[in-house]
């Protein structure tokens, strides 16, 4: 039967025909899927997520820094070992090196703390336990320096590093020819070793071969040419041999590889000072102030120099820095220093602040200042001779009379 107007037909719909291919197809847009999912996705980096680098080797953070320490670029071989330290910091070489970078950057503090780490790692490091002494030594403390030398040598006693310390150890204790034969230890053991002509110069310095101390810094200096120590020494070794212009030469180079140092600027300084060029002088302490604005020595350096070079107006305020201490007027705060004794520097910036005070008239606040010294450095004979001379001066003491030589009445 047919039913009008139904959708429904009794007859079966008749099967469309197989197509071979697009199943193929199908089957194979399948495969591919399942491979992206399984295979290819799983290494595709999430979105706004950064790639992380690769961490660089601390070899090749030591490597820069070697190259940087011979290009006497300090700052850049500290960082280098720095980074080096953060990728391995249980690696005692690490320290050990960084802190000798620190002690010929005029840092021994600091050198200090890194070869001490280094000895926590590594407690029977003979180059550690030679470093730290080093350090301890241009701290002023030499008897642990001492003793830090001699258990490196106790653990190693061919190392000539250890040797080359030593020398400058006992250089300072004045035992000048155990401290040659140290010294000379040190270059027989590597002749290449430029502490150890660094080492040989300083012995020679401390009893005044200065002609020969010149050759040894030297040799020290062509083993690394660009270290602003080095070329300090050597301009100091001038000087004292009276060479002006090779010691400035010297002072300058320093300056070069060290333009934030204001010790090569204060060598200058006194370099001219004592040739009686108190005009360049104090142009050169002036820089060294702009240096260091919060540095009492330096302030009161260079109010030596303008005291020197007649300019006691420009003398009193450096030197009252020096003495009183206060603020620049950039906002800085210096420090005073007490006088003690022991600082010839910090007597000399007294005496000198109160004579260029009495020669302004300001002796109300000079007598003070006499005073102390008379009561506080009694010893000293040139603060007595110049506290007395201020006094003077101010009229609170008659000047000594002259003596007149006897004449003999004519006949």
């Amino acid at each position: 039967m047919y039913l009008s107007g139904s959708k429904w037909h009794m007859t079966k719909t008749r099967r469309k025909r197989a197509r071979p291919l697009r199943a193929f197809v199908l089957v194979l847009v399948i495969g591919v899927l399942l491979y992206l999912q399984q295979f290819v996705i799983p290494t595709i980096p999430p979105l706004l997520v950064p790639t992380p680098t690769p961490t660089r080797s601390p070899a090749s953070y030591v490597l820069e820094a070697e190259s940087q320490f011979a290009s006497g670029r300090l700052d850049q071989a500290e960082q280098a070992y720095l980074q080096a330290i953060a990728v391995d910091p249980q690696n005692a070489a690490y320290y050990i090196a960084l802190a000798r970078v620190l002690v010929f950057a005029g840092r021994p503090e600091e050198a200090e703390v890194n070869a001490r780490n280094a000895l926590l790692i590594d407690p029977n490091s003979a180059v550690a336990h030679a470093v730290l002494g080093w350090a301890l030594d241009f701290t002023g403390d030499l008897l642990d320096a001492q003793r830090s030398v001699e258990r490196a040598l106790e653990i190693d006693s061919n190392l000539a590093l250890a040797h080359a310390f030593y020398a400058e150890i006992l250089a300072d204790f004045d035992l000048y020819d155990e401290a040659g034969a140290e010294a000379r230890r040190a270059l027989e053991l590597d002749p290449s070793l430029l502490e150890g002509q660094r080492a040989m110069g300083y012995v020679l310095e401390k009893v005044g071969r200065y002609a020969d101390a010149i050759g040894y810094y030297q040799a020290a200096l062509a083993l690394n040419p660009n270290l602003p120590l080095l070329h300090i020494s050597l301009g100091n070794m001038y000087q004292a041999q009276g060479e002006v212009d090779l010691a400035v030469e010297s002072y300058l180079r320093a300056n070069s590889l060290a333009p934030t140092d204001p010790d090569p600027l204060s060598l200058l300084a006194q370099t001219y000072a004592r040739v009686g060029e108190y005009g360049k002088a104090s142009q050169w302490a002036g820089e060294a102030v702009r240096q260091d604005p919060s540095n009492p020595y330096l302030h009161g350096n260079l109010g030596r120099m303008y005291y020197h070079n007649n300019e006691n107006d420009l003398a009193v305020p450096e030197l009252a820095f020096a003495v009183r201490g206060g603020a620049t007027e950039d906002g800085v705060q210096v420090t005073g220093l007490p006088l003690d004794p022991g600082d010839a520097r910090a007597v000399e910036f007294y005496y000198t602040y109160g004579l260029a005070l009495a020669k302004i008239d300001q002796c109300a606040d000079a007598i003070p200042i006499f005073e102390a010294l008379i009561r506080g450095i009694p010893d000293d004979e040139t603060a007595q001779v110049n506290a007395i001379e201020g006094l003077v001066l101010c009229g609170v003491v008659e000047p000594t009379p002259t003596p007149r030589p006897e004449t003999t009445p004519a006949p």
